[in-house]
């Protein structure tokens, strides 16, 4: 069992997996404060209870703030599942359709330095990435394809497109702390949903390429959720260069704009739909375009598997 005041290696090591995994001390937010990572230093402080407390609640665990052997097996299993989505594409079975490729991403601060996705929106995916450095600006990742053992809670759909290897997440600390520093920033437009706009870099744009100065207002941060702030600088629209390539955001969550968690911003979503047909394409029919039906059987999102795109809105 693992606490409050604990000092050891086995501390270390559960704050590495922690940050891994992107749990920071998330009830910070109760006090405004930006979200750091958690000091790898094998003390067991209020900052690394605070982020064990949000691992249980999002896994529905017991939430005592300690780790013992139940919060230990989830913590150790989603990181040995992230840990492959990340690194091995061998491991998903695959028919000969499409295949899972994987793709350098731009490091930053804790987020992943390579995504997956399946190959055909990996092609599109690949066109925004190098749109955007071409301007100066950074591609990070929180993730793509999504394993399909991945256990669904409030910040996770069952039918999300990341089991279909359709959807990217950019970091989700990158926006929504500093609009002064942050990589981006996320202008309300209303009805929950936002325009990312990403900041630009004079010193990594190419020649020529580098977006002009502007202003963007009403952007929205952690802290300053019903009333905008202003934002300035070299900033080229994100949401609009993946648009062009196919991709769309989502709406936030309800709770989010209430003052709820920050996981329910969701600025940070978007999602490869060319191809999908309203009414008519199926979420099996995405699975099965990775995955073998054997395969699929085993797992819960094939529960799902006749849900129609734009009906059943998966």
């Amino acid at each position: 069992m693992l606490s409050l005041g604990d000092k050891n290696d086995a501390v270390r090591s559960l704050q590495e997996m922690l940050n891994f995994l992107h749990f920071k001390g998330r009830m910070q937010y109760k006090t405004n404060s930006p979200y750091i990572p958690l000091e790898i230093d094998g003390v067991f402080g209020p900052d690394t209870e605070d982020a064990v407390l949000d691992f249980q609640r999002e896994n529905n665990l017991y939430a005592d703030g300690r780790v013992g052997p139940i919060t230990l097996h989830q913590l150790e299993s989603d990181f040995s599942r992230r840990s492959i989505e990340l690194t091995s594409p061998a491991a998903i079975p695959q028919p000969d359709s499409l295949t899972i490729e994987t793709y350098n991403v731009d490091a930053y601060e804790e987020g992943y330095k390579r995504v997956r996705l399946r190959s055909d929106t990996m092609m599109a995916f690949i066109d925004v990435a190098v749109a955007l450095r071409r301007a100066g600006g950074l591609m990070t990742s929180s993730g793509g394809i999504r394993s399909l053992d991945t256990p669904v809670n409030a910040n996770r759909s069952a039918t999300s497109l990341h089991y279909s290897g359709r959807a990217h997440d950019l970091y989700v600390w990158a926006a929504m702390q500093n609009p002064d520093k942050d990589p981006y920033v996320a202008q309300r437009l209303g009805d929950r949903r936002y325009r990312v706009f990403a900041r630009c870099w004079p010193e990594r744009a190419e020649d020529g390429a580098l977006p002009p100065q502007t202003t963007i207002k009403d952007v929205v941060t952690y802290q300053q959720r019903s009333k905008g702030v202003a934002a300035t600088g070299h900033f080229i629209d994100l949401t609009a260069l993946f648009d062009s390539a196919g991709f769309k955001p989502i709406r936030a969550r309800q709770s989010f704009e209430a003052g709820g968690d920050r996981l329910g911003a969701e600025w940070w979503h978007f999602q490869w739909e060319k191809g999908l047909v309203p009414g008519v394409s199926t979420f099996g029919d995405e699975l099965l375009k990775i995955y073998t039906k054997p395969t699929l059987e085993k797992y819960p999102p094939w529960v799902y598997r006749s849900y129609v795109w734009q009906k059943d809105w998966f």
